[in-house]
């Protein structure tokens, strides 16, 4: 009987073996509180991020009371309206104007003869009251609700993405090889009959699978708070999110490169965090001065996660220094080529990792 039940037993396959290997690289994750230490960390930040600027006196939205509007003449800004003859511009500084909450006052008096709109000025939109009545002699006041742009909203938060999801890479990949071979548990795991093409692809989509969760509830919970606070959500703002993940899946096919050519664990996490956090910033940054776009880069065409939010789309510049004789470039990713970028990136050091890993053996 016995001899009949170890013939029934089959090993699963190839492919059978990818998500086992996969469950119970993200329970070591969940064991060694690095799961648990990211999302703390994503929480801390955004709680940071959205506490301060109140804190400090820039709040997300607010009501004015008896404001003083500052009145022009429309000729003077080049402002018409078809079929509208206007007389005076009123501006207001705010970000987005509840239009249902304005109310103007003349000299304190409640005042109708007027018109609410948003102009170009300068290449910026700016909230402004018309008047078709001579303004001359008078003060008007307004009294209105007010919130932030959903657009300025979100990339405060975003701007920390970049660096969470570097932080991601470095506590779930940055040492995923090379601890098999540095805690010699390598001994164990390789003899059996599993391929290291399979177990590689469990290791990385457990880090992956860590990593798009931290990010997701980053990116969740920033979306919750632009509709709770700013009443909406930038209208690029999930393709912000799908660039990160395209840029955490780069970066963590790096990490894992990088964990198939150090020798210790110590050595590949501070690598992976400082390429990135510095090493590859700086290096593009030269471009700045060199007049070279460095549009092969992977950190820098990342840049697009926050570019993205920024309408219109900004584009490069340039700021030149006369008296120093200094002249600097300011390059702009663009979208598609980032993405192809970034593509490129993951997918030629996943193939890489994968070959390294699959002939690197155990020594000593």
């Amino acid at each position: 009987m016995s001899e009949q039940q170890h013939h029934a037993r089959k090993l699963p396959t190839d492919i059978e073996q990818i998500p086992i290997v996969w469950r119970y690289e993200l329970l070591k994750y969940v064991r060694s509180k690095r799961l648990v230490g990211s999302v703390v960390i994503a929480a801390v930040v955004i709680a940071l991020i959205f506490v301060i600027p109140p804190a400090t006196g820039s709040p997300y939205s607010g009501t004015d009371k008896a404001v003083n509007i500052w009145v022009v003449s429309a000729k003077s800004q080049n402002i018409s309206i078809p079929g509208l003859q206007l007389s005076g511009v009123g501006f207001i500084n705010r970000s987005v104007v509840v239009t249902n909450s304005l109310e103007v006052f003349q000299d304190g008096v409640p005042y109708a003869n007027w018109t609410f709109s948003i102009v170009t000025i300068h290449g910026q939109s700016t909230n402004v009251v018309l008047f078709a009545h001579n303004t001359t002699g008078h003060t008007y006041t307004a009294t209105y609700q007010w919130h932030n742009t959903s657009e300025s909203f979100a990339s405060g938060f975003v701007g920390f993405a970049t660096l969470l999801i570097v932080i991601c890479a470095t506590f779930f990949g940055a040492d995923a090889i090379v601890s098999e071979y540095q805690a010699r548990t390598g001994y164990l795991i390789f003899p059996n009959p599993i391929r290291r093409t399979s177990l590689y692809l469990g290791k990385f989509g457990a880090s992956m699978t860590a990593g798009i969760l931290v990010i997701t509830i980053f990116y969740a919970v920033t979306g919750i708070l632009s509709f709770v606070f700013v009443s909406g959500l930038d209208k690029n703002f999930l393709l912000s999110f799908a660039f990160a993940l395209e840029y955490l899946l780069a970066v963590m096919a790096m990490a894992y490169l990088i964990s198939t050519l150090m020798k210790g664990t110590t050595g590949a996490t501070v690598l992976t965090f400082f390429l990135f956090i510095m090493i590859l910033p700086i290096v593009d940054s030269v471009g700045r001065f060199s007049a070279s776009k460095p549009s092969w880069s992977v950190t820098f065409s990342a840049g697009v996660m926050s570019n993205i939010l920024t309408s219109p789309y900004p584009t490069d510049g340039i700021s030149e220094f006369s008296r120093a004789g200094i002249t600097i470039h300011n390059y702009i990713p663009d979208p598609a080529t980032a993405a192809i970028v970034i593509l490129v990136y993951a997918v030629v050091a996943v193939a890489i990792s994968m070959v390294l890993f699959r002939r690197k053996e155990m020594t000593g």
